[in-house]
């Protein structure tokens, strides 16, 4: 065999196999736990988190509640709330205009992003305790409309909204709706 055919097919074949390796870290830092909450309309909302935090159906297909564990009785407590409203009983502005966190807190930032194909408002809030009390705790918003609902979710934390980043990022770009 010509060595010079030899000593090509290594480099190509090492360059293969650390291609495959980067792919299946990837992998298993992107996939985490799937999750899926299924509405009596049969609107699906999925989505895969992180280890680390749990999740539970408060009303399938509409609300969905999770903490991160660890932090139930600490005051860096981070939670999530995914909330589904019908498009016709309400606006995305009028969503947008009643929501505590924007009525009591102070927008931060406001940014715009892709959820599941469609752009969603996501905005960073400093979570306000009334005049007395100041700042308690930081929350990222994010708002978006698809199929005839209107979608908020709501990370809020205790501590720094960074601290929790990757884990939002995560349940975000995993984010799914179907409907049967």
């Amino acid at each position: 065999m010509d060595k010079k055919i030899t000593d090509k097919k290594i480099p190509i074949i090492i360059a293969i196999a650390v291609i495959i390796v980067l792919g299946l870290v990837f992998y298993i830092l992107t996939a985490g736990t799937p999750y899926t909450s299924k509405g009596e309309d049969g609107i699906e909302i999925s989505f895969n988190y992180p280890n680390g935090w749990a999740f539970q159906d408060r009303t399938p297909g509409v609300l969905i509640q999770g903490e991160k564990n660890g932090t139930d009785n600490s005051t860096n407590r981070s939670v999530v709330t995914i909330n589904r409203i019908a498009a016709n009983e309400t606006s995305l502005d009028q969503i947008r205009n009643d929501n505590p966190y924007i009525k009591t807190g102070s927008i931060v930032n406001e940014t715009n992003r892709t959820i599941d194909g469609v752009e969603a408002a996501v905005i960073d809030i400093d979570e306000m305790g009334g005049p007395d009390s100041g700042k308690i705790g930081e929350v990222k918003l994010v708002l978006f409309s698809k199929d005839d609902y209107i979608y908020t979710i709501s990370f809020v934390t205790g501590g720094s909204i960074k601290d929790i980043e990757s884990d939002i990022n995560h349940i975000l770009n995993s984010f799914h709706i179907n409907k049967d």
